[in-house]
């Protein structure tokens, strides 16, 4: 094996590279190393590039990507129990944590502790190194290329999990973009009904109805809460998902929102963004509000719900590593869904 790899990096404030000699992490005690297959391209992860999200966490430089699945090809000391082995298809779940923290002991998410966790290189390179609590197994016959959205699927489960459907609740999503399509489709297998989808795309809107949407607004060009009043008889819809991401939505959502309605913010906003909020209105509604991050238990029901995922509709394009930085350019543009880089010949 070389000693050296391909990989996306962070290299300078707002500049991402393409290099082609980076080092080869390697196994630490707790840890696996991964050859990589395929990485799925996620907004957050040129948003800490471009505003600073996550409180500005992680600075450059550093490797990109935390979606994706690859083969096992390394195992760390430590790991003999963990039920993994080489040679075994695994899906990137963003399971580490260090099981000591307040939060850990609390089951809650967000580990204190995770970026202290063992582990080396991001999903867009030809190998990673992590926790193997940071891995899920996939089985040994199944196409591996559907796994690389397990780890955002698990997000859109905790999403699920704080702000759930219930049969017959009139739902909207805002944004069916590269995460906007998995919630819609877990949307769709949920017993929702008037599935309403807003987007600006028109691809994105066809692929929403494709998928099984039963009404798409453009709100660039119709008025989102006169459309969905219509939509909904004037009630509003009792969960409303925005992951778009975009500022203009948040009001939108508000006032759409029906009595005892929960609007869930999954999208990650700019840090500087601020939004004021008529409580009384909301007071009145009993309405409920979300904000959503992740949880490392939603890996194992992630991986066993990839083969009823319409990952084919999801899925929009795939590049291979040595176009990534024309992937990256495809995907500022919004048009398609979720766009993977093969990692590896």
């Amino acid at each position: 094996m070389a000693d050296t790899m391909k990989a996306v990096w962070w290299t300078e404030p707002k500049k991402i590279e393409l290099l082609h000699d980076v080092p080869i992490p390697q196994v630490q005690p707790g840890t696996a190393k991964i050859k990589m297959e395929y990485a799925a391209l996620c907004a957050t992860d040129f948003h800490q590039v471009s505003m600073g999200v996550m409180n500005v966490v992680w600075t450059e430089p550093r490797a990109m990507g935390h979606e994706g699945c690859g083969v096992i090809v390394e195992m760390g000391p430590g790991t003999e129990n963990s039920g993994l082995k080489v040679g075994d298809k695994v899906a990137m779940t963003g399971g580490n944590r260090c099981g000591v923290c307040i939060n850990c002991k609390r089951g809650l998410p967000n580990c204190l502790n995770m970026r202290m966790v063992p582990g080396g290189g991001g999903t867009f390179g030809q190998y990673r190194v992590t926790g193997v609590g940071g891995c899920q197994k996939i089985p040994d016959d199944a196409d591996i290329m559907p796994y690389a959205i397990t780890e955002p699927l698990g997000c859109i489960l905790r999403c699920m999990d704080l702000s759930p459907i219930h049969n017959g609740d009139s739902v909207l999503v805002s944004g069916v973009g590269a995460i906007g399509s998995i919630m819609l489709d877990m949307v769709i297998k949920s017993g929702a009904v008037k599935v309403t989808v807003s987007d600006p795309v028109p691809e994105k809107r066809a692929l929403a109805l494709a998928m099984g949407a039963q009404y798409v607004i453009d709100p660039s060009k119709e008025d989102l809460i006169a459309r969905g009043r219509e939509i909904t008889d004037g009630y509003g819809y009792d969960k409303i998902y925005e992951v778009s991401g975009v500022p203009v939505t948040v009001q939108p959502c508000l006032d759409l929102l029906a009595r005892a309605g929960t609007v869930a913010f999954f999208a990650v906003f700019p840090p500087t963004f601020e939004h004021p909020i008529n409580l009384h209105t909301l007071y009145l509604k009993e309405a409920g509000i979300r904000f959503v991050f992740t949880h490392w238990n939603t890996g194992p029901r992630a991986l066993d719900l990839i083969p009823r995922m319409q990952t084919d509709k999801i899925i929009g394009k795939v590049y291979n590593l040595d176009d990534a930085m024309e992937a990256i350019d495809v995907f500022n543009t919004s048009v398609y869904p979720k766009i993977l880089l093969k990692c590896n010949p």
